[in-house]
């Protein structure tokens, strides 16, 4: 499960980045994904955007809380 975890919170922040990289100088008229423009109304690519940041956050959540869990087994050979 921690591979799943790991797997999607880097192919979700490979996007967002190439998100944010590509349209650094766009104008609110017109944003590109993978060279492509967009031609949607800005308030649903902000949208579509969070929402795809949202996801990246359950998975990088979800990798650090099986990062950090203790098994039984573990637990009780520390006592």
């Amino acid at each position: 499960m921690k591979t799943f975890y790991l797997t999607g919170s880097i192919i979700f922040t490979v996007l967002v980045l190439i998100l944010a990289f590509e349209n650094i100088t766009a104008m609110c008229s017109n944003m590109f994904f993978f060279f492509y423009e967009i031609d949607q109304n800005p308030t649903i690519v902000t949208l579509a955007l969070a929402t795809l940041g949202i996801i990246t956050g359950v998975f990088y959540h979800g990798f650090i809380q099986n990062a950090m869990a203790v098994s039984e087994d573990e637990d009780d050979a520390g006592m």
